[in-house]
């Protein structure tokens, strides 16, 4: 498995730079305040659908929005690894049924779609709607509490299904190691950009960079014990 991939939210002036030092994607929101940017280009991105933070105001889920970005995103020649298709916070069933309807109809023809699970949802009624490869990714949104009870039974889910598995609001370091620990494909948080702790950033980086040396010479250390004998088969120098 790869890196853990990290994106944060809309950056803006230098923060963009930032986002491009780190090597982090973005999660680009659809929102009335935040539009995408073509500063953005060459950077990994991703659309979330909003759906979250009308929730959070109160607010129904707002459609105009959503396509409104989608719109400006190919317009401004951004590519996408995926589109988290419109969902309904802690609604189980209510918001599988909303995201087939929408996978089926305004966002068909998009080639690369994730499927929000929420508090709820079963996992074989999910395995059902993803078998048929309407879907590339899973994104695990839902409440606090219910996200970390399920997490890692999603990620298996999406890998027994040949699909990546995305982890929502992971902006503490803590969140990005539980994450990593179950194997995820990528996560994202707002909090790096909005409060600017690419410190968390770094420090994860820098504990998979000494995870992967350490991988590294423990592979070398057991290929170099190993050595050919003289009838061909492979011996340990002691």
């Amino acid at each position: 498995m790869g890196r853990m991939r990290i994106y944060t939210s809309n950056p803006g002036g230098d923060k963009v730079q930032i986002v491009r030092d780190l090597g982090i994607g973005i999660m680009i929101a659809s929102s009335p305040n935040r539009t995408p940017s073509k500063m953005y280009r060459g950077i990994p991105c991703a659309l979330d659908n909003g759906a979250f933070q009308c929730w959070r105001r109160g607010f129904p889920f707002m459609e105009e929005f959503f396509l409104g970005t989608l719109r400006k995103c190919y317009v401004l020649d951004l590519s996408l690894d995926f589109i988290v298709c419109p969902d309904i916070v802690a609604r189980g069933c209510d918001s599988l049924r909303f995201s087939l309807r929408y996978a089926s109809e305004s966002l068909s023809t998009a080639p690369r779609l994730a499927l929000a699970v929420q508090d709820g949802m079963m996992e074989n009624a999910v395995r059902s709607a993803v078998l048929d490869g309407t879907f590339t990714h899973l994104f695990v949104g839902g409440t606090v509490e219910w996200k970390w009870e399920t997490a890692a039974m999603w990620v298996k889910v999406a890998h027994d299904h040949g699909m990546k598995c995305h982890i929502g609001r992971c902006g503490t370091l803590r969140a990005l190691d539980r994450a990593a620990a179950m194997e995820a494909d990528s996560v994202d948080s707002a909090s790096f950009v909005r409060n600017d702790s690419w410190h968390i950033v770094r420090q994860f980086q820098g504990r998979e960079a000494r995870t992967e040396a350490r991988a590294g010479q423990l592979g070398l250390f057991d290929s170099s014990n190993e050595r050919a004998t003289s009838d061909g088969s492979r011996g340990t120098v002691l």
